[in-house]
Formats: C-alpha cells, sequence, structure tokens
C-alpha cells in the first residue's frame, strides 16, 4: 500500500467518496468503496495462476462491472500502483470489466502517460 503525506491521504479519500456517491447516484448497483464511510468494502482482485490480490478503491456494477483506483500526484509513478494497474488491467481484460483510473484533473495527462508507458488499458477520469 502506498503510504500517502496526510493532505494526500485527505484528497485520496474524498475522491473515494465523491466517487462512490456519483456511481450511487447515476443508478450503478453494488457500490462498493474502500472509504471509513461505506459499510461495503471491494472485494480483493486476484488473477488466475497468482497469489498476489489487489484491493480496488472502488467498484461497482453497471452494464458490466467497473474496477476504480484513485491515484493522487504521489502516487502514479509509485512501484506499487503500477502493480495494482495491472492486476486490474488484466483483470478487466480478462472477465469483460472496465477498469479506471480516477486522478485530480491537473494529473490526468500524466495518469495517460503512465498508463501509456506500462502498455495497461483502462481509462481515466477527473474528479
Amino acid at each position: 500500500m502506498n503510504k500517502r503525506a496526510q493532505q494526500s491521504q485527505s484528497l485520496h479519500d474524498g475522491m473515494i467518496k465523491e466517487l462512490a456517491e456519483r456511481l450511487i447516484s447515476r443508478k450503478f448497483r453494488d457500490v462498493r468503496a474502500d472509504h471509513p464511510e461505506f459499510t461495503d468494502k471491494p472485494a480483493c482482485i486476484t488473477l488466475e495462476n497468482s497469489e498476489l490480490g489487489q484491493l480496488p478503491d472502488v467498484t461497482a456494477t453497471g452494464i458490466q462491472m467497473v474496477l476504480f483506483e484513485v491515484e493522487t500526484a504521489d502516487t502514479i509513478y509509485h512501484p506499487h500502483t503500477e502493480q495494482q494497474w495491472e492486476v486490474f488491467s488484466s483483470y478487466a481484460e480478462n472477465n469483460g470489466a472496465d477498469f479506471w483510473v480516477v486522478v485530480p484533473r491537473e494529473q490526468k495527462s500524466c495518469a495517460r502517460e503512465r498508463l501509456s508507458s506500462l502498455g495497461l488499458k483502462a481509462k481515466v477520469m477527473v474528479i
């Protein structure tokens, strides 16, 4: 898990809450968030033939399952983030799900650049 500075952790937690609330208001089903105000937490995502599991920040079901990982400026290039994104991208691709990286507006191009450099499939959303 990434160790964030207090200000970054507050931003991260606020983004998770806002994202989950948006999904609920847009009638997504089974919205789960790794946030103190949400009782239902996301399930750990594990790839076949691997014991390494990762916990997404938010999951929901619309037309299909959607995995969301929230990042702040100090975590986009962190090695743990790379591991998470690899698991979530591969899981989404192999299971007909979507994977979204959620970042502050000013980090959108950094997130896209990072995903591209890693060769991973994900959509980028800003909050």
